[in-house]
């Protein structure tokens, strides 16, 4: 991300840093050592991005009703452990550590161990009697399609159908034209990033977001950046009360939006219905795309499926948002059919510009996915009802084995975004977690700059309670193998 372009003024850091001062053991810990402290925190949290230039001395000493001394001391120890660098006659500007640019791999492994836990992938496993019947309810019509173009870019007509029949009955009329089938929603990404996003766009996107969205755009060359959600209230400044992702819209004047409204992967969020407007208006007005990505929209817990993203969104604003969804999360991932539903004539001009990539989608895991969506195969009780119970039991393990450890109980969704006690980094948990048999991906895979969100950690629980118990006590033997945290002045070394 190029973040040097944002500046934080005295106040916006002043509320950002809260009650900044702490209380140690021995008594009050030294304003300049707790101050740069909390800064650290922050940049370590995605909240003040990295690059951001950190306000001046003397206004930020008035703002924190302190010494102006205090301030300079603060700063020089955030220059001096990495987490700053001064540049004469422009400021002092938010910077990572070297050590900690060396960015997490994917979380995607093949051990062949069949010991190995893998929740580095929030997805369920197949639905065995389902999928049984969808795949003979297709193989039985795929013998039809033989004598046909097997390369169809647009995607089965009876997908197109069944998918723009889907969100007609939830309430958005929509036409098989406005369909375009993928190769999962990633496919659908991954389009969009290749007809849309030149070298040195800007991008906006959530801070934290989803992994592979970050590799997407990378890969297009895109300048990304992250707009923090509120720890409380998403997407909207809590203190404020304004709506930062339309604010950086209109100041940063982007090629493209990604957001996703509905069980924020990793954080759990919900986006409320009323927000999608603002959003999609204040792109539109800025001349970018929106991208929405509903992957986990029926994954809904503890509130009712909300509406499609863009039911809430002005004839006109809808002229520049595209919706991405697929049935990975509701049904298996296994089955790798996605879509975008888009205007026809952007339709259009990303069925050409897969040419390139993949050439269109398998035509039996797209009769699968109409058995699912048309012939009541699909799972999505089932799939809550799994995935409520595995919530509760990866909660209650949790605040058993790690009562220091917090998080806030998503909504819907498939996974857990919880925080570090003071001083973990969870890059360095998640690869001794390896040596004990247990993959995740560590909170630095969810933001675009490296070493942001170290104190998270993301942990799925759609898995079965048997496997999700195990994946806690593995983790628990991975956290004591680092042994008790020693602060945050030294840090221990990735590979212990």
């Amino acid at each position: 991300m190029d973040g040097a372009a944002s500046a934080l003024g005295p106040a916006q850091l002043a509320r950002l840093l809260g009650p900044w001062r702490v209380v140690g053991e021995s008594g009050a810990h030294p304003a300049r050592q707790a101050l740069a402290e909390r800064i650290r925190s922050l940049i370590l949290d995605g909240r003040i991005a990295v690059g951001a230039r950190l306000p001046a001395e003397r206004p930020l000493s008035e703002a924190l009703q302190v010494s102006r001394t205090t301030i300079t001391a603060a700063y020089t120890l955030l220059v001096e452990q990495g987490y700053a660098v001064a540049r004469r006659g422009s400021g002092t500007f938010t910077a990572l550590p070297e050590r900690l640019f060396a960015r997490p791999t994917g979380g995607f492994h093949d051990y062949g161990d069949p010991d190995l836990l893998d929740l580095s992938c929030a997805g369920p496993a197949a639905p065995t009697a389902e999928l049984r019947a969808a795949t003979a309810w297709a193989a039985e019509r795929l013998p039809l399609l033989a004598a046909g173009n097997s390369f169809r870019p647009y995607g089965l007509p009876e997908m197109r159908e069944a998918i723009a029949e889907r969100y007609t009955a939830r309430g958005l009329p929509t036409s098989p034209d406005q369909i375009l089938v993928t190769s999962g929603a990633q496919g659908a990404i991954s389009l969009v990033a290749r007809l849309l996003v030149r070298q040195g766009d800007r991008v906006l996107l959530e801070g934290p977001t989803f992994a592979n969205v970050i590799d997407s755009f990378t890969a297009s060359r895109a300048r990304l950046y992250p707009v923090p959600l509120d720890e409380t209230s998403g997407w909207l400044d809590g203190a404020t009360g304004q709506m930062p992702l339309q604010q950086a819209a209109s100041r940063l004047s982007p090629r493209l939006v990604y957001t996703i409204p509905h069980f924020h992967n990793p954080t759990g969020m919900l986006m409320p219905p009323e927000q999608a407007g603002r959003i999609a208006r204040a792109a539109r007005r800025a001349g970018a795309w929106l991208l929405a990505d509903e992957t986990i929209t029926d994954i809904a817990l503890d509130v009712p499926v909300p509406p499609p993203f863009a039911t809430g969104v002005s004839p006109a604003d809808a002229e520049r948002l595209l919706v991405c969804g697929s049935l990975g999360k509701s049904f298996w991932g296994g089955i790798r059919v996605g879509w975008l539903r888009a205007p026809s004539r952007i339709v259009h001009e990303l069925a050409a510009a897969r040419a390139s990539l993949d050439l269109a989608s398998p035509v039996i895991d797209q009769l699968i996915g109409v058995a699912v969506l048309r012939e009541g195969m699909g799972v999505e009780d089932d799939r809550r009802a799994e995935s409520r119970a595995g919530r509760a039991v990866l909660e209650a393990a949790l605040r058993e084995s790690m009562p220091d450890w917090t998080w806030h109980t998503p909504p819907g969704g498939l996974s857990l975004w919880v925080q570090l006690a003071e001083g973990e980094e969870s890059t360095q948990l998640v690869y001794r977690a390896g040596t004990h048999g247990l993959v995740l991906q560590s909170g630095p895979r969810f933001g675009p700059d490296p070493g942001t969100y170290e104190r998270f950690l993301r942990v799925p629980y759609s898995q079965t309670p048997e496997v999700l118990r195990e994946a806690v006590r593995r983790l628990v033997a991975a956290r004591t193998a680092l042994g008790p945290v020693r602060g945050s002045e030294t840090r221990r070394d990735l590979v212990a």
